[in-house]
């Protein structure tokens, strides 16, 4: 699973006026880099106004934003984190707003990986220590850090 960070999409620190906003210029990453198609950006939108990805932790909110095989080259994780907090809409609502600082964004070319994925970041988002420490990081090579640290970064 270590291929799922060979683009190198990790956004620190970042300034959006709104959800749209960091998710375009997330997806931009995952497009410009070749992990996904032009459509993703789209594909992403789509999928957010009908299953919202935002989530309510203990200290923090965060969102999942992934969509559908069609609009992926290839399966990439991708992650930023925020200056300020955007409005999203909580997982499993329809209006609910949330305040969030961190998008974990997925690229996954097979279906059957999303489950997987989600549980994994679900362990991940419980732990509220390594979580602060996913919002401070401000370099690649500590954020590689915590992906090990976290597992994301293994098959399994």
């Amino acid at each position: 699973m270590s291929d799922m960070f060979d683009a190198k999409i990790a956004l620190f620190h970042r300034h959006a006026d709104s959800r749209d906003e960091a998710l375009k210029m997330l997806a931009e990453e995952f497009m410009k880099s070749g992990v996904a198609k032009e459509t993703f950006f789209d594909g992403i939108l789509n999928r957010e106004k009908v299953f919202p990805t935002g989530l309510t932790l203990n200290n923090m909110c965060v969102a999942i934003p992934h969509t559908d095989p069609e609009h992926v080259n290839r399966t990439q994780i991708g992650f930023m984190s925020l200056d300020t907090p955007v409005e999203f809409i909580e997982m499993g609502s329809d209006d609910t707003k949330i305040q969030v600082t961190m998008l974990f964004m997925l690229a996954l070319k097979e279906a059957h990986q999303q489950m997987d994925m989600l549980m994994k970041l679900m362990d991940v988002f419980q732990n509220d220590e390594l979580m602060e420490r996913f919002k401070a990081v401000d370099n690649y090579e500590e954020y590689m850090g915590l992906i090990k640290e976290a597992g994301l970064d293994l098959e399994g």
